[in-house]
């Protein structure tokens, strides 16, 4: 269908499409704003900074350097500060261009003021432009965060009626703008008569009405179309695994969504909080209190802030009638641990003791080793006293942390202590503990007792490995006990 003008919008007529000023001067300035522009760390002050020089230059640079600045300005969301330049540029006698104007109508629509969007459209029309799809997208947009639902259906049928082509994020902000106002039967014919045309649905819209139509308990529906985006190679994102799952868990479909969750993992895309959120959640709320602790295990090891999600699900388990076990209480330790915050893995481990759970050997010996790899000795220390006055013995691997801990700091005689200790409890020591005490024995300038300690274990009968000859072969070296190092490595190889 031949295109009519777009000016019938607003029963303005303007035909002229300049769109900038030829200058070409100052290259080497506007190369220099586009890619500071460019760099994202780009602050308020320096962008300003810089359309201040922009302004002040003779000849006068092209718009190019105003609308990115501009645009980079909107980006800081320092909408106000966008107005003022614009009057500037206006004040300078500097024309705008299309996307000058586009940028002020999408700061307009950020704030919630879209009347003023609509009036700049007006100003294109006067200037001799006529808005392009990107700008009737943004007031789509606009109309959608306003809740102008049927003045958004108007205006898109009006641009499509005159011979605009909608790209995919013209239909993107439609299906997600009705989906989010309610309009699930609506969002999903326009879905469907956009898989008829020439603009096939690509991720975001289909992320979107998934969504839709999970939220309005379409499930099934939500299901074929999750299964006919990855048949269309549409692979899902972690925004619509967490959608569907959500769906399905809401209808107590627990096989299904397990299902999900393996099929998202499989498929490498990684759960974020959200997805735990609503797996925990429901399970909680539907009485499946293991299956909801066994999920919070897993992700208290994961990223730091997960760890600090996985606490407030923590809470939340609790609000639900969950009593944590040992194994949850440990699990985020764990995680506090792992990310060096002692603090929050200290008062985790008082609370578990004030609710009346036990600690674990296990338990106890997270703590220590959380305390060791940050170097607070004295505090492992009293952990493991506390331990053992509890009658809980230590096992190997307690002994192995703070071993390491205590040679990493150059307490070596406490750890050769703690090494005769768990002998004389009769613990073995393993291939870690040589290697750790050996390491802290060399570190420290006791070659001879390192040596010893070598013997020990060659008589003992257990194998040393790749990192026990590496240690001493070196050690042998830096000792100049080359020919010693060398019959060593001919022994190994």
């Amino acid at each position: 269908m031949k295109k009519k003008k777009i000016s019938e919008l607003h029963n303005k007529v303007g035909t002229s499409t300049s769109s900038f000023h030829s200058y070409d001067s100052n290259p080497h300035f506007e190369q220099f704003v586009r890619d500071r522009c460019k760099s994202g760390n780009l602050g308020i002050e320096e962008a300003k900074g810089l359309f201040a020089d922009a302004i002040q230059m003779r000849p006068s640079p092209s718009i190019f350097p105003f609308n990115q600045l501009l645009g980079a300005i909107c980006k800081l969301r320092q909408y106000p500060t966008v107005f003022t330049l614009f009057k500037t540029m206006k004040s300078e006698g500097i024309r705008p261009d299309l996307i000058t104007f586009s940028t002020l109508i999408n700061c307009f629509c950020q704030l919630g003021k879209l009347d003023f969007g609509f009036v700049v459209v007006g100003k294109i029309f006067k200037s001799g432009f006529e808005p392009d799809i990107f700008i009737f997208t943004t007031l789509l947009k606009g109309l959608f965060k306003e809740n102008r639902v049927k003045d958004a259906m108007r205006l898109f049928n009006k641009i499509t009626e005159i011979g605009y082509t909608c790209t995919n994020v013209t239909y993107g902000t439609m299906v997600d703008g009705l989906c989010k106002t309610g309009n699930v039967d609506q969002a999903f014919k326009l879905f469907k008569d956009m898989e008829k045309g020439n603009c096939k649905p690509d991720l975001v819209t289909y992320s979107a009405i998934i969504d839709g139509l999970c939220k309005d308990n379409q499930i099934p529906k939500a299901q074929n179309l999750f299964e006919e985006m990855i048949s269309k190679c549409v692979m899902p994102n972690v925004i619509t695994y967490s959608s569907i799952i959500h769906g399905v868990c809401s209808l107590g479909m627990w096989k299904d969504a397990e299902s999900y969750v393996n099929k998202m993992v499989n498929s490498g895309v990684s759960p974020e909080i959200i997805t735990f959120n609503i797996v925990i959640d429901a399970l909680c709320k539907d009485g499946r209190t293991k299956k909801a602790q066994t999920l919070f295990e897993l992700m208290s090891t994961r990223s730091e802030g997960m760890v600090k999600k996985a606490h407030e699900l923590f809470d939340l388990m609790i609000k639900r009638g969950v009593e944590p076990d040992t194994i949850s209480y440990s699990a985020l330790m764990d995680g506090y641990c792992l990310h060096n915050r002692m603090e929050e893995a200290a008062k985790m481990f008082h609370s578990m003791v004030v609710r009346g759970c036990e600690p674990s050997v296990i338990s106890y010996t997270i703590l220590i080793n959380g305390y060791c790899k940050a170097k607070k000795l004295d505090e492992a220390m009293q952990i493991f006293e506390d331990m053992c006055s509890k009658g809980l013995p230590p096992v190997v691997i307690t002994y192995n942390f703070l071993i390491g801990g205590l040679c990493k700091v150059r307490r070596v005689a406490t750890a050769q202590e703690l090494f005769m200790e768990m002998q004389a409890r009769g613990l073995i020591p393993d291939i870690y503990t040589y290697n750790t005490l050996l390491d802290g024995l060399f570190t420290n300038g006791s070659y001879a007792e390192a040596m010893r300690l070598f013997e020990e274990l060659e008589n003992g009968g257990l194998k040393a490995d790749i990192v026990t000859y590496s240690t001493i072969i070196d050690n042998m070296c830096k000792s100049n006990n080359v020919d010693e190092a060398k019959k060593l490595f001919c022994l190994r190889t």
